[in-house]
């Protein structure tokens, strides 16, 4: 890609507008960056040769344009943008145009971030220089000057991201799995879909997808015919990679027990599955991911025990944003369990959720502007309604007994009461240690 002497706006002034905005000044562009809310300041770490608008969308006519991915879909944004630009793209778009390594990218409604993780591990353990970021929090134009082309990228990509790919295409793809999430955001399950559908749109022969073969949506989705297809599963037997007989089995070798893959649940199973797939069609030998998974440790937030002296178990999974990422971690759990649940609303259906939480929960506290429907969901008893999290920290403190496990699993966004499910976490582990609370 061209970009010397063009003229770029980037909509958006997060991380990934900021990464994107130096990397285009770094080679030659003429980038203008804006941002709608009329109080933001000049973000720190610009580069000096990147002009800053606070106050407005619109790029300078005729521009290419570098959109946020926090523009809904259904936003009437995009399209002003679009009617100005001469070409409208991403962050991930702009990466891939301007990178000279190879990726592998991994999308899906739960599960990408330790999916991806767990494949980057492994491929630096193979030895090859290696660059993991994107969704994960570090956007890839951040690493794009540290790249040469014997790098492998591993890349977690949303869908948010992927709505503004065109000509992107990773040499390995997985889909993690695929539940109602950010309906509000797409404007319906069916656009949701296809946006997570768009990671294979240029893929072709020699390039590898691999799916979840125990996702009812993605076995009615209509597969791409050139690059090959490989699908995990825990059940089926038949899958490239698969649970048998307690172990992880990767195209007919074993690979590892289960009791030696350190995450609960069945998810993170699958998830390493995945990722063990991906690590054989990279040419990575199976000792490395063996070894790479072994040593694997939980990220934050996602199942992730709180230490304390109190006899009871408290684990943080406030990565749990959406009801079926929030069921794992439920089904995760042995023993008592006290749910705490609660949040800002994505459209989500908490129906079967309900129906899960009545049937493995002695007792559900239900918290922030979802408190209510939630209640509904799980009926009966079994549901206690509270305003905040520090509120339902403590009624669970009050109703546990020793050996009960007491697990934030959200299943809803966190920004009714908190910055990000990461601050929601934050302040979770601090309720529970009695320390004081992030502001």
């Amino acid at each position: 890609m061209e970009v010397a002497g063009r003229r770029f706006t980037v909509v958006g002034a997060g991380r990934s507008g900021v990464a994107a905005s130096n990397a285009l000044a770094r080679r030659g562009g003429d980038v203008q960056l804006v941002e709608a809310r009329t109080d933001a300041e000049r973000p720190a770490g610009l580069d000096a040769g990147v002009a800053f608008v606070a106050g407005t969308n619109a790029p300078r006519a005729g521009d290419v344009a570098v959109l946020s991915p926090g523009i809904p879909e259904v936003s009437p944004v995009r399209g002003e943008v679009a009617a100005a630009a001469s070409e409208v793209l991403g962050e991930v778009e702009l990466f891939w145009r301007l990178s000279p390594a190879p990726v592998a990218a991994i999308t899906g409604t739960d599960g990408k971030s330790t999916t991806t993780t767990m494949l980057g591990a492994i491929v630096a353990l193979s030895g090859r220089p290696t660059f993991v970021g994107g969704n994960l929090g570090n956007p890839l134009c951040e690493g794009l000057d540290a790249l040469g082309p014997d790098h492998l990228v591993v890349a977690e990509v949303s869908c948010f991201q992927l709505t503004t790919c065109d000509t992107f295409r990773p040499q390995v793809a997985i889909v993690t799995n695929i539940a109602e999430d950010h309906l509000d955001y797409h404007g319906g399950f069916e656009p949701y879909q296809a946006a997570k559908r768009r990671i294979w749109q240029r893929m072709g022969a020699g390039d590898t997808v691999i799916l979840n073969g125990d996702d009812p949506f993605i076995a009615a989705w209509p597969l791409p015919q050139g690059p090959a297809i490989q699908r995990f599963s825990l059940t089926d037997t038949a899958a490239e990679a698969h649970l048998e007989a307690g172990r992880l089995v990767v195209h007919g070798e074993a690979l590892m027990s289960r009791a030696r893959l350190p995450l609960p649940g069945g998810h993170n199973v699958q998830n390493a599955l995945a990722a063990a797939l991906a690590a054989h069609a990279l040419g990575i030998p199976a000792e490395v991911t063996r070894r790479a998974l072994m040593a694997y440790q939980p990220l934050a937030h996602r199942l992730q025990p709180v230490p304390t002296e109190d006899g009871l178990r408290w684990v943080d999974d406030s990565k749990a944003t959406n009801p079926n990422a929030a069921a794992a971690g439920i089904r995760a759990i042995d023993g008592g369990l006290i749910l705490l649940c609660g949040g800002s609303s994505k459209d989500a259906d908490f129906a079967q959720f309900g129906a899960l939480v009545r049937e493995r929960a002695r007792l559900a506290i239900c918290y922030g502007q979802t408190r209510e429907a939630l209640a509904q969901a799980i009926g009966g008893d079994r549901a206690v309604v509270v305003e905040t999290l520090a509120e339902a920290v403590a009624h669970a403190r009050a109703a546990a007994v020793a050996g009960d496990t007491v697990l934030l699993g959200p299943a809803c966004a966190s920004f009714d009461q908190f910055k990000s499910y990461g601050h929601r976490g934050d302040v979770f582990r601090a309720l529970v240690r009695g320390e004081p609370v992030p502001a």
